[in-house]
């Protein structure tokens, strides 16, 4: 038995490199999948994002939005006493 022969024939669900972090999580989510590859402008495998990667790079900005948050509120604080 040859690993043709037992997988699906669906087609590969795939993201643009020019696609962002948003819109690729939006791909994986409505097709269920955890990995999805990255293709170039001629479907050339560009690489592989998981889910993993997607939610370091979001808890990344949630910490440098907080920083600003913070900054914001100790400014505000100051400037009104």
């Amino acid at each position: 038995m040859t690993i043709g022969e037992i997988c699906t024939r669906n087609t590969v669900v795939t993201a643009r490199e020019k696609e962002g972090v948003l819109e690729t999580m939006q791909i994986m989510r409505y097709k269920g999948v955890r990995r999805l590859p990255i293709v170039g402008k001629s479907g050339e495998l560009i690489g592989i994002v998981s889910i993993d990667d997607l939610l370091e790079v979001l808890a990344e900005e949630i910490s440098e939005l907080a920083k600003v948050i913070s900054r914001e509120q100790t400014r505000e604080t100051a400037t009104r006493t």
